[in-house]
């Protein structure tokens, strides 16, 4: 069994709730633990700590599509540099309510 991997999301987020729903699908080795990030200090991000390694924003983004097999979704992202796939990541967390909409 794989290691369990801790991801902090934004639970009034609708975008990051299906995200957190097609994840929970998709994880066969059913290593992925799903938490609020309301009781941390980091609000716009997505985290994911797998061991003692922390990752934020696009590089959790893709240790999670790895993680659910995702890997031809996870390459494509992966052609940009990584600082061209935050710039994206923060448009859409800065935008995620006005977009998406938020959960009650």
């Amino acid at each position: 069994m794989s290691e369990k991997v801790n991801v902090y999301y934004d639970k009034n987020c609708r975008l990051c709730n299906v995200a957190v729903n097609v994840a929970k699908k998709n994880d066969k080795d059913n290593c992925l633990v799903f938490i609020s990030n309301e009781n941390i200090d980091i609000k716009d991000t997505v985290i994911v700590e797998e061991g003692d390694v922390r990752f934020e924003k696009s590089e959790a983004v893709g240790i999670l599509l790895k993680k659910i097999n995702f890997k031809f979704t996870y390459l494509i992202v992966n052609i940009f540099p990584k600082f061209f796939r935050n710039l994206v990541y923060d448009f859409i967390a800065r935008y995620r309510y006005n977009i998406f909409g938020k959960i009650k």
